[in-house]
């Protein structure tokens, strides 16, 4: 039994891994990335074929159209599956275990208290969490948003929205399922049916660990109903009666543990479910709060990746314009260069004197490029990372898109003045 769960833990484990990291560039060309391609498209490729043998065209025409209204179209199907997941749990413990915890050594707090607020909180930041909007970029508060979001010139640089036909701020990014631009875009989340973003992320983290709560709330009280009965089983006064029980050593409340689960059968697979349930919703949660820390969104976390790729390859370069007295003139910019850029140290072509560019033909020109190729990561700063503290002030309390545009946002303040006072730096 206990290798079972094991295996059964694992195999969840590694499918949400790969389901998750699966497209990041990180694992996109290993063997993560080939499972991903494998479980997300392979299969239904070879499906499909299988369908239109066995149900014809149309048939698959009419699967084909249901699938894209789930997976390509915003809709409510994940928000249904969880609430069914979650009343139909509550319920189920509600009708096979809330009488039991009388017998066990929990205190009354527990049934007049704690569970309906459990259940009460639960369903509340699920409701909140899918009404409260992400944060629409619009014409009315687009000059705001790129005061409040300035471009770092590395990850964002000005563009237009072919969609909206406004200036997208930095961190921005247009949902095609929203059918808007949302300001400090993170991720479109299925379970509540919008996108994560600049106002509703704190409502988000607060969905997360209410799930993960009621989860491990459950399976604790799940817990204690079996160590209380376990020891009235029949198995254990048969153990005991024959002598067999001391035999057992120190995995004796082990084997009267599972026993109990294959007895209380409704329980036991509760309990089982709402563990691993838990487990993964918190190792998502785990991974959202270090993001939250670190200044990045889970969009910006694989352009970062991206970046990553391009220093290990040589091909990131800090470009600066300098007057002739080595003085900055305006904002450093990033640019890739592969192995056909004279610049690149892996230069592979004809010999650089045949390509200069027209600032280096004109010496009488007063703007001078200095080029830098990136070499660590630690090299590139981030201006969207206040520290830890400033960071999960800007989730809980977001600056406001509406304020007048006259009243700069601390947040803008900060990153204007971080970003300065780190140019100022590297000039020296």
């Amino acid at each position: 039994m206990l290798t079972v769960l094991a295996i059964y833990i694992t195999f969840i484990l590694l499918l949400v891994f790969v389901l998750l990291f699966g497209p990041s560039p990180r694992f996109r060309n290993g063997i993560i990335g080939k499972l991903h391609v494998f479980i997300t498209d392979t299969i239904w490729t070879y499906l499909g074929r299988a369908m239109t043998k066995v149900m014809g065209e149309g048939s698959l025409t009419k699967c084909a159209g249901c699938w894209s209204y789930l997976s390509e179209q915003r809709n409510p199907s994940l928000q249904i599956l969880y609430m069914f997941f979650i009343t139909g749990s509550i319920g189920t413990f509600m009708a096979c275990g809330y009488d039991l915890l009388d017998a066990t050594n929990l205190a009354p707090i527990h049934k007049q208290f704690v569970i309906p607020v459990m259940i009460a909180f639960t369903y509340a930041c699920f409701f909140i969490a899918s009404a409260i909007g992400p944060g629409e970029v619009n014409a009315q508060n687009v000059r705001r948003a790129l005061k409040v979001y300035p471009y770092d010139h590395l990850l964002f640089d000005p563009k237009t929205c072919g969609t909206c036909k406004i200036q997208k701020p930095a961190r921005s990014k247009h949902c095609s399922l929203c059918n808007m631009c949302v300001a400090r875009s993170d991720h479109h989340c299925g379970w509540i049916n919008q996108c994560v973003g600049h106002k509703n992320h704190r409502y988000f983290m607060l969905f997360l660990y209410s799930a993960v709560q009621v989860c491990w709330y459950g399976t604790f009280l799940i817990y204690k109903i079996f160590c209380s009965r376990m020891y009235d089983s029949p198995m254990y006064k048969f153990l005991v009666h024959t002598g067999r029980w001391e035999q057992l050593g120190f995995m004796k409340d082990y084997h009267i543990f599972i026993y109990q689960m294959q007895t209380d059968k409704s329980l036991g697979a509760l309990g089982v479910f709402a563990s691993l349930a838990g487990l993964v919703i918190f190792i998502f949660l785990f991974y959202n709060v270090y993001l939250i820390a670190t200044g990045v969104t889970t969009n910006e976390s694989f352009k970062w990746e991206d970046i990553g790729e391009m220093i290990y390859r040589k091909e990131l370069v800090e470009v600066i314009e300098t007057d002739t007295t080595g003085k900055q003139i305006g904002s450093k910019r990033y640019e890739q260069r592969d192995r056909r850029h004279p610049s690149h140290p892996r230069y592979v072509g004809p010999p650089v004197q045949e390509q200069l560019s027209p600032k280096q033909t004109q010496p009488s020109r007063q703007i001078i490029e200095v080029e830098k190729v990136i070499g660590k990561m630690r090299e590139i700063d981030n201006i969207y990372d206040q520290g830890v503290v400033a960071n999960i002030k800007s989730i809980v309390f977001p600056p406001n898109l509406d304020e007048p545009i006259g009243k700069p946002s601390s947040m803008a303040s900060k990153v204007a003045k971080s970003a300065g006072s780190k140019n100022t730096r590297k000039n020296k």
